[in-house]
């Protein structure tokens, strides 16, 4: 009994912290149809443009994991942007990323913030978001498979963005809405029944009003970058006891910020 009440308490203060968070736009999540996926670990067909992140998910991840990933994904990103907009507040915007992603019941199982230095005057985004993800990958302690194949499918999906032009232009609009850019890539898996999210972030000022940011050269000149990396494991508990929270936040406005996208 002490332990149900402690866990009750925790969860009171979760939903508590989010329905106190501030975010400037909140978002519809339509419902949507979804291929019921196999068993085995296998890659899926679609990937997900959330907010400024890209997810994608191993075949073997269910519906209902897949939902949560992305209302958590991008409620935490919401509540960042409008607390932490300025590219000095890099590392509070990432510190406070994690602590939303955690009340909505995702704990963070590793993390790293760091600095960000790059050679040259100019970077690819969609590349330096890849490198940071696979950091993050590379220290799973899941199987070998299922680790190579987080990060295939990311590759995968941030690829097929560059020929699906609706879906890049979506993309490039949600990030240029806020100012600061941030150019975010997830994976998400379960193994052995736990639901695991890797994720690696770049952030940054946007200094124009260029739509285009994945896929071109970008100038970093004086332009102060950070990563941050994060693995997050589904608390199934909280994350059930929260769910209708975030839905009703996340539910003021017609904009949509999720889409999916064939890869």
């Amino acid at each position: 009994m002490k332990n149900k009440a402690t866990l009750d308490s925790y969860v009171a203060t979760c939903i508590e912290s989010l329905q106190q968070y501030e975010i400037d736009q909140e978002a519809v999540i339509r419902p949507r149809s979804f291929a019921v996926m196999a068993e085995a670990v296998e890659a899926p067909t679609k990937g997900s443009i959330v907010g400024e992140g890209m997810l994608s998910f191993t075949g073997n991840l269910s519906v209902g994991n897949r939902a949560d990933a992305q209302n958590a994904f991008l409620f935490a990103t919401l509540v960042a942007n409008k607390k932490y907009p300025n590219e000095e507040d890099g590392k509070e915007w990432y510190a406070l990323f994690r602590q939303v992603m955690t009340d909505a019941g995702w704990a963070p199982v590793t993390k790293y913030y760091g600095d960000l230095h790059i050679g040259g005057t100019s970077a690819r985004m969609d590349k330096l978001v890849l490198e940071i993800l696979a950091s993050v990958v590379a220290n799973v302690a899941v199987p070998g498979p299922a680790s190579a194949l987080m990060l295939k499918v990311a590759g995968d999906a941030i690829s097929a963005l560059q020929k699906r032009d609706t879906a890049l232009t979506i993309y490039e609009r949600n990030l240029l809405e806020n100012g600061v850019g941030g150019i975010a890539a997830g994976s998400c898996t379960e193994v052995n029944g736990e639901v695991l999210m890797a994720v690696g972030a770049v952030r940054f000022k946007r200094r124009n009003t260029s739509t285009k940011v994945l896929f071109v050269d970008v100038d970093v000149r004086n332009v102060k970058l950070y990563r941050g990396e994060t693995l997050f494991a589904k608390n199934e508990f909280v994350a059930d006891e929260v769910r209708q929270t975030i839905k009703d936040r996340l539910s003021g406005n017609v904009k949509k910020k999720i889409e999916d996208y064939d890869f």
